[in-house]
């Protein structure tokens, strides 16, 4: 302390010196001041050096992975079926990782599942867009997942038709996207959800697994492209792939903790 109190009287004379036109005094200053300005760069570049090693990354128990315990990435987990399934895998002791945009997802599931499921390690939330590509690169790189639920999608069949662009997009381009980076990143388990829209309108009912698909409206389109990119790569690769051809979804949790509104 007794130092930095001599330092500071002796910058104070430096100063009053320096207004009153010393040329000497000011060239003893300048050695100084340089060399402080280079001593203070060297620590800052040396701190966002460590900050980057990835000795600093990974503290988190969702970067790593951990023998007996399964990480799922679950897409559109704060909407009506994401969040029911992300409760299930919760209450089965899933690690899970919920990504959504909230562009039609519900904020309150998600907190009912933080407050269901408070202890550390259990959920995460990311406010992400599967749009962005580098988001969900930073996502799987900073996340050890063992697995994929893909359930976030734009889901209107009459919007679909007037705004197809949106859908292919939302639904196709992005599903690409979460399919990149599963395979940049060595996860190899996705269950895909998809529609019943992509069987059109069949000839002969009921509607069973080998019934042909031949969807009619740009919903149906967009996720029978996913699922022809998802099977394509499939073939060519060892990703074990779930793909779900549901119809209406309705019902609520029995115990009334997550409803099927998906803004309440």
């Amino acid at each position: 302390m007794l130092a930095w109190g001599r330092s500071n009287a002796h910058l104070r004379t430096s100063r009053t010196w320096w207004f009153s036109g010393m040329g000497n005094s000011d060239a003893r200053r300048k050695p100084f001041f340089i060399g402080k300005a280079i001593m203070v760069a060297s620590v800052v570049a040396l701190c966002i050096i460590f900050v980057k090693q990835p000795f600093f990354k990974g503290t988190s128990q969702f970067s790593h992975h951990e023998t007996g315990v399964v990480h799922v990435l679950v897409t559109g987990g704060a909407g009506y079926i994401g969040s029911h399934a992300s409760l299930r895998l919760l209450k089965d002791s899933y690690r899970v990782t919920i990504v959504d945009n909230l562009s039609r997802g519900n904020l309150g599931a998600v907190k009912v599942l933080q407050e269901l499921f408070p202890e550390p390690g259990r959920l995460q939330f990311i406010y992400a867009d599967l749009g962005d590509r580098k988001s969900v690169n930073k996502i799987f790189s900073e996340n050890a997942f063992d697995a994929v639920m893909h359930f976030a999608a734009v889901a209107y069949v009459g919007e679909s038709t007037l705004e197809p662009l949106r859908y292919y997009h939302n639904i196709t381009s992005n599903t690409l996207t979460v399919l990149e980076a599963m395979a940049a990143h060595g996860v190899k388990t996705l269950i895909y959800s998809s529609t019943c829209a992509t069987y059109g309108q069949p000839e002969k009912m009921p509607i069973t697994e080998a019934t042909p698909q031949a969807p009619i409206n740009p919903y149906g389109k967009a996720k029978k492209m996913s699922e022809d990119i998802i099977l394509d790569f499939s073939r060519r690769s060892d990703m074990a792939v779930m793909i779900l051809r549901y119809f209406n979804v309705i019902g609520s949790d029995p115990k009334g903790r997550l409803g099927e509104a998906p803004r309440t």
